[in-house]
């Protein structure tokens, strides 16, 4: 009989990985995606995401906050802030996705000193996690103009390539940073993805207590019904499924990152019932609690011996 062979996790519970290994690589890397959204959990990574949808919908979790997505809205999701894109109920989900290592923006400051130019603080005015707006024509125009080109760049390497992408990254900055001041970005935001953000941001800042459907609908004005619905066509999973992936991330960065025991994590991350929080890590998982704190202890002490 063979032996079930343990599989480690992760070293952290959401971490994009992908991303963090080629910004390491190359500070800057630029894709134009036409294929179905393939990251199935919320993740974070170093460095900044710039989002451009060209076609299609759906919505995107961004920290504490839902934000509406379609043909000419731009998200500029800030290093290390948990998020996920969703689709919609469109056939085609077009969009540029730009990372950008915080590195490369700081290097870019100190050739501006004359003018203590400060990318980053300008980037996160508008909200620590994420800045979102709904370009006008002429916006959309210019900026997919310039992520078209720098995915262009990137991909070729000519000789001078680093200096194209250098002009593209700086052209886009001013137009980012013109979005900051400008009254023309269109906020179009419906009702619905409105009502179904708030609720999300309950949800999160409430994930460690014992929701009650009936406290929502007593707190948002929305039948039971029109809540099961609205937040299964926003967000592409049931309020149950989203608590029970929160919680589990949650936990699983607890388990990696803290001391507490695996019944003061299961209580921190709303799991009054501890039987009930071992089943559904199992359940997701694949592993108990301690199995996961071990594997990935161990996997970070590998990681160790090998530097």
């Amino acid at each position: 009989m063979y032996e079930k062979r343990e599989t480690l996790p992760a070293p952290s519970y959401a971490i994009d990985d992908y991303t963090n290994e080629f910004l390491i690589e190359y500070p800057v890397h630029c894709e134009y995606r036409i294929q179905p959204l393939q990251q199935p959990t919320l993740h974070a990574h170093n460095g900044y995401e710039i989002y451009l949808v060209l076609e299609g919908s759906g919505s995107y979790v961004v920290g504490d906050r839902l934000l509406p997505l379609h043909a000419g809205s731009l998200t500029i999701i800030h290093p290390n802030v948990l998020h996920r894109p969703y689709h919609g109920n469109s056939p085609e989900f077009h969009r540029y996705v730009l990372a950008l290592d915080e590195s490369y923006l700081e290097r870019m400051e100190s050739l501006c000193s004359a003018s203590s130019l400060s990318i980053s603080r300008l980037l996160t005015a508008e909200h620590p996690d994420a800045s979102h707006y709904f370009l006008t024509p002429q916006q959309l125009l210019a900026i997919q103009g310039i992520l078209a080109e720098l995915t262009e760049n990137l991909a070729a390497r000519s000789p001078l390539y680093e200096l194209a992408v250098v002009k593209n990254v700086s052209a886009l900055m001013l137009e980012l940073l013109r979005l900051q001041t400008e009254a023309a970005a269109h906020d179009v935001q419906r009702d619905a993805p409105q009502l179904i953000g708030d609720v999300l941001a309950y949800l999160i800042g409430h994930y460690q207590e014992n929701i009650q459907t009936r406290e929502l609908v007593q707190r948002f004005p929305v039948s039971r019904s029109q809540l099961f619905t609205l937040f299964k066509e926003t967000t592409g999973m049931t309020i149950g499924q989203f608590l029970t992936e929160y919680r589990l991330s949650q936990a699983k960065r607890l388990l990696i990152a803290s001391t507490l025991t695996v019944t003061e994590v299961a209580a921190a991350t709303g799991y009054g019932d501890i039987s009930h929080f071992f089943h559904v890590f199992k359940k997701e998982i694949g592993l108990t609690p301690k199995q996961y704190r071990d594997a990935a202890h161990r996997r970070a002490g590998l990681r160790r011996d090998a530097e």
